[in-house]
C-alpha cells in the first residue's frame, strides 16, 4: 500500500515528523507500529460480540500509544459497520486539570447531540424537548447574553456555553456545577433519548470513545472512576474509557472493578528483560517506529539504539528523544543524528524529572523496585504518583514486572 505520509528526507523534517502530540489518525495510519500484546484484537472481539452496553476502561503510561491504538480500532471496518462511533478527547473540550463528573456528562451530550444532529437523526420532537430544557437551564444562569443565546441557538447554544464555561471558566465554575448536579438525571435521559434516536435511524449501535481520560491528576480521576463511577455508566451505549495507569494501584481498584469488571492495558514496548539483557526484536521494532518517519541516513545506528533503550519502551518517550536531537543537531549545523545528540537530550529531559523528584522517600521507593523489579504495597500512594509521573513503568507482557524509567536511573544513583 502507498504510504500516506512523507518520510523526512532531512532533519528539519524530522522535528516535524517526531511530534510528540501527533497522534497516529487516518493521516499518519502508515506510521503504526502495533506493540507486541497489544489488546487491540481482544477489545474489538469484546465489542463486537457482547451484547449488553459494556464499559470498558483501557488504560497504559501516558504516551504509550493508546491515542493512536484507538484511533486504529474506530477505523477498523468490522467496527465501523456495526456502530456508530462518537469519539471525543476530554482534553480538547474541557479543563482536564479539573474536571468532574458533570463537566464530563455535560460533553457527552454535546458530543452526541452534535453527531445526531448533523445527520439529521435527531428528531424535531426531541430537538423542541431539548431546546425546552435549555431554555431552563439559561434562565437559571440570569444574564442578558444567555437570554439572547437561548433566541439563537437553543440546545447547541446551551451545551458550547456549558463547555466554554467548564474549559476556561474560574469564578462561576463551581456556582454553575451546582447548580447542574440537581440536572444530571435529567441530562442522562437526555443523552439516552439521543442515543435512541441515532440507534434507530442509523441501524447501528453506538460506541462512545472518551479519549485522553488518562490525563487528569491522580485524584481527579480516582473521583471519576471510584466515586462517580456508577453515574458515568448509564448511558445506554457501550463505552471505551481511557484512564492513568495509575488508577490501577489506588488501593480501592477492587472497588472500581466492581463498577468497570472489563478492562485492558496497554503495555509498553519491553525493550529490556525483567534480567536487564536488552530484548533484541522488540528494539527492532522500536527502531521501525523511526524509520517510517525518516530516511535511515539521518540518524547513526547507536544514536538510534541508545534513544530506543533510553524511551523504556514509551512510544512517545522515543518521539521527543528523535525530536531533541534532531534540533540539537541541527543546531550545530548538522543533517545526522550523533550519538551525543542523543545523549545530550537526554540529559535534558534527566532534569524535567528531577524537578518533580524531590522527596528522598521516592529515590528509596524508586531504588526499591530497580532492586525487587516490584511495587511498594505500604507506599501505594508514593507508587501511585510515581508510576503516574513515569518514574516506574510497568511491563505487563508475560511474566509482568516493573522498572525505573531508564531517563530517570543516574537520578537514584547514590
Amino acid at each position: 500500500m502507498e504510504a500516506k505520509t512523507k518520510k523526512a528526507s532531512f532533519l528539519g523534517e524530522v522535528i516535524a515528523n517526531f511530534n510528540p502530540m501527533q497522534p497516529l489518525d487516518e493521516k499518519h495510519s502508515d506510521w503504526y507500529v502495533e506493540q507486541p500484546d497489544s489488546p487491540h484484537e481482544r477489545i474489538k472481539i469484546c465489542l463486537l460480540n457482547n451484547p449488553d452496553d459494556i464499559k470498558v476502561l483501557f488504560s497504559g503510561h501516558i504516551g504509550s500509544g493508546k491515542t493512536s491504538t484507538l484511533k486504529k480500532l474506530v477505523l477498523d471496518s468490522e467496527i465501523k459497520e456495526k456502530f456508530f462511533v462518537v469519539q471525543f478527547s476530554a482534553h480538547e473540550e474541557l479543563n482536564i486539570a479539573d474536571l468532574g463528573y458533570t463537566d464530563l456528562l455535560i460533553a457527552i451530550g454535546k458530543k452526541m447531540y452534535e453527531d445526531g444532529e448533523k445527520e439529521k437523526w435527531v428528531s424535531k420532537d426531541l430537538n423542541q424537548k431539548l431546546n425546552e430544557w435549555a431554555a431552563v437551564q439559561f434562565r437559571e444562569w440570569g444574564t442578558e447574553e444567555a437570554a439572547g443565546i437561548k433566541i439563537e441557538g437553543g440546545i447547541s447554544a446551551w451545551f458550547m456555553k456549558a463547555t466554554g464555561l467548564l474549559k476556561t471558566g474560574f469564578k462561576d465554575k463551581r456556582t454553575f456545577r451546582e447548580k447542574m448536579e440537581p440536572q444530571i438525571p435529567q441530562l442522562i435521559q437526555f443523552i439516552n433519548e439521543i442515543i435512541e434516536a441515532i440507534e434507530f435511524k442509523s441501524g447501528k449501535k453506538v460506541l462512545l470513545v472518551l479519549e485522553d481520560l488518562d490525563k487528569p491528576p491522580v485524584e481527579k480521576a480516582l473521583d471519576l472512576f471510584l466515586t462517580k463511577g456508577t453515574i458515568l455508566i448509564q448511558p445506554r451505549c457501550k463505552i471505551l474509557f481511557t484512564v492513568p495507569i495509575s488508577v490501577l494501584y489506588s488501593g480501592k481498584f477492587n472497588i472500581i472493578s466492581q463498577t468497570f469488571p472489563i478492562q485492558f492495558v496497554l503495555p509498553n514496548f519491553k525493550v529490556v528483560n525483567k534480567d536487564g539483557t536488552p530484548n533484541e526484536e522488540i528494539i527492532e521494532k522500536m527502531k521501525n517506529i523511526v524509520y517510517l518517519r525518516m530516511n535511515s541516513e539521518l540518524i547513526e545506528k547507536e544514536a538510534l539504539t541508545l534513544a530506543v533503550k533510553m524511551s523504556g519502551g514509551v512510544v512517545r518517550e522515543l518521539i521527543r528523544i528523535i525530536n531533541g536531537a534532531a534540533i540539537s543537531a541541527l543546531a550545530k549545523k548538522e543533517n545526522v543524528i550523533h550519538l551525543e545528540d542523543v545523549e545530550d537530550t537526554v540529559n535534558q529531559l534527566a532534569q524535567t524529572y528531577k524537578y518533580s523528584l524531590t522527596k528522598k522517600s521516592d529515590i528509596e521507593i524508586l531504588k526499591k523496585v530497580e532492586e525487587t523489579k516490584k511495587l511498594i504495597d505500604d507506599r501505594i500512594e508514593d507508587v501511585r504518583g510515581l508510576l503516574h509521573g513515569q518514574f516506574i513503568l510497568q511491563y505487563p507482557n508475560g511474566e509482568g514486572w516493573y522498572g525505573v524509567n531508564p531517563i530517570v536511573k543516574n537520578l537514584i544513583k547514590d
